[in-house]
C-alpha cells in the first residue's frame, strides 16, 4: 500500500471508530480491530472496497478471532466470552 493509501485508510479507520463508538459492532466489548466484511483477499489491496466504510466493522480481539478461525484456538461465540472473561479478570 502507498504511503497516502496508507493515510487515507488511517483516517477513514479514524472517522468510523468515532461514529461508531469505538466498540466492538458484535458484543460491545471495546474494539481493537477495524474487520473488512469482503475481505481485502478477495478485493485486493488497491480496491475501493478498502477503504469503504460501509465494509469495515470494529470487532474485539475475541470476536475478530471468531471471523478468522484459523488464526486463533477460538471456534464459537460461548468459547470467546468465556476466554474474554478470563482476560478481564487477570486484569483485575
Amino acid at each position: 500500500m502507498a504511503v497516502h493509501d496508507l493515510k487515507r485508510y488511517q483516517a477513514v479507520v479514524r472517522r468510523v471508530r468515532a461514529e461508531r463508538g469505538g466498540r466492538c459492532e458484535v458484543c460491545g466489548y471495546p474494539a481493537q480491530h477495524v474487520h473488512h466484511i469482503v475481505p481485502v483477499s478477495e478485493t485486493r489491496i488497491h480496491s475501493p472496497l478498502v477503504f469503504a466504510p460501509e465494509n469495515m466493522m470494529l470487532l474485539c480481539d475475541w470476536c475478530h478471532a471468531l471471523c478468522h478461525p484459523l488464526l486463533r484456538n477460538v471456534s464459537d461465540w460461548k468459547g470467546a466470552r468465556r476466554l474474554r472473561g478470563a482476560r478481564l479478570i487477570r486484569l483485575r
